[in-house]
């Protein structure tokens, strides 16, 4: 055991696992049909061998991915099976815990007497990003065993790995837009909104165009907010089932239109993404859109208009309320944005811009593929 502290090694362990600083990442949705599933995304790295006089006979390389599912659920929300197992336990909810293995890849590199071995894994194109909340995670973990004989038995070095999902590869990337319209009385509109935003953008901007009839009413306010949406998902033998979902609205921002605007002016609504930082830390930053087989993260917009009265013999018209899809996501590591660009200026993307596939769903669980606890 003298091996492990001698002078020559400087009082450094035998063997040494280093992982690359380059993020590992997966660009759009983690289905077969997303363009960018064809670009293959490895983790790589290296052993370092810190001692000569070790001769390692077996070196074997463990990348494993898990699941897991911690939440207390009213018995009310719960499948008629599950309500009624625990109706007598004089309690309201029950304890859903459930944990399952998403990927376990093992490689194997052969000693040579070297001083580092390099090295490359394949990851599969299906992972759901890292993530851990009050009630959910998944989390990825790549482990190396080492033996060397008879006398020296085993070494384990565990590193834990963070895998990132990205629905824009770069801030050049074309983003589509989706117009909605609707008519409603004395009311018309149209708004186009962004199918995705980045948070290095800071904000969420959509153009809305509207039409009132001018001798009942005319637009006062805008109110624009983002929302978050948690979904906590499980599976019985029955199938799959989501728990009521958690919304998260986050504060809204007013947007007063100029006097006498017509029917035909579009109007730049904005609201802010908000977002910690060093220097703005705040307690409830947004989450990144996510899909995994127990949490859904997804986002919307919520656009509130109110009116005000043109006619005094008219009642006050009641606000019109509308909420539009949209995926909050985020940049690779090393691809920036400008943040102080005008978003009210469209800028001319080049040859240089990138298509991106957003179309969902993006990931779907295989539940009976795999082994899996629920119990109370």
């Amino acid at each position: 055991m003298r091996r492990f502290t001698s002078d020559t090694s400087k009082h450094l362990p035998p063997v040494d696992l280093q992982l690359d600083e380059a993020p590992v990442y997966f660009i759009g949705p983690a289905t077969h049909d997303n363009p960018m599933s064809q670009v293959q995304t490895r983790l790589m790295g290296r052993v370092v061998f810190n001692d000569a006089k070790i001769k390692w006979n077996r070196i074997t390389l463990q990348y494993v991915g898990k699941a897991g599912l911690d939440i207390h659920a009213p018995l009310a929300t719960l499948p008629r099976e599950l309500a009624e197992q625990n109706n007598g336990n004089g309690q309201g909810s029950m304890r859903l815990d459930s944990n399952m293995t998403l990927c376990d890849i093992e490689k194997e590199l052969i000693f040579t007497g070297e001083k580092v071995i390099e090295f490359g894994l394949h990851l599969p194109t299906t992972l759901p990003p890292s993530i851990k909340t009050r009630h959910a995670h998944v989390e990825y973990t790549l482990a190396a065993n080492f033996s060397a004989g008879t006398f020296f038995k085993k070494y384990r070095i565990q590193k834990k790995v963070t895998v990132c999902r990205h629905y824009l590869p770069s801030p050049s990337a074309m983003i589509p837009c989706v117009e909605y319209s609707h008519a409603q009385g004395w009311f018309e509109y149209s708004a186009e909104v962004p199918k995705a935003v980045a948070i290095e953008a800071g904000e969420i901007v959509i153009a809305f165009r509207w039409s009132v009839e001018k001798e009942r009413v005319q637009v006062d306010r805008i109110e624009l907010s983002l929302e978050e949406i948690e979904t906590y998902r499980f599976s019985t033998k029955s199938g799959v089932h989501n728990l009521p979902p958690m919304i998260t609205r986050f504060p809204s921002t007013s947007y007063h239109p100029p006097p006498y605007s017509g029917s035909s002016e579009t109007h730049f609504v904005r609201t802010p993404i908000p977002i910690s930082t060093p220097a703005n830390p705040i307690q409830r930053p947004v989450n990144t859109h996510t899909f995994n087989p127990f949490l859904d993260i997804s986002h919307r917009l919520r656009l509130v208009v109110h009116f005000t009265s043109n006619n005094s013999e008219i009642q006050q018209a009641e606000p019109v309320s509308m909420e539009f899809p949209i995926i909050v996501t985020d940049y690779p590591a090393g691809e920036t944005a400008n943040l102080n660009t005008d978003m009210g200026v469209v800028l001319p993307a080049g040859d240089e811009a990138v298509n991106i596939d957003l179309d969902l769903p993006e990931y779907t669980p295989r539940y009976e593929e795999h082994d899996q606890s629920l119990h109370s």
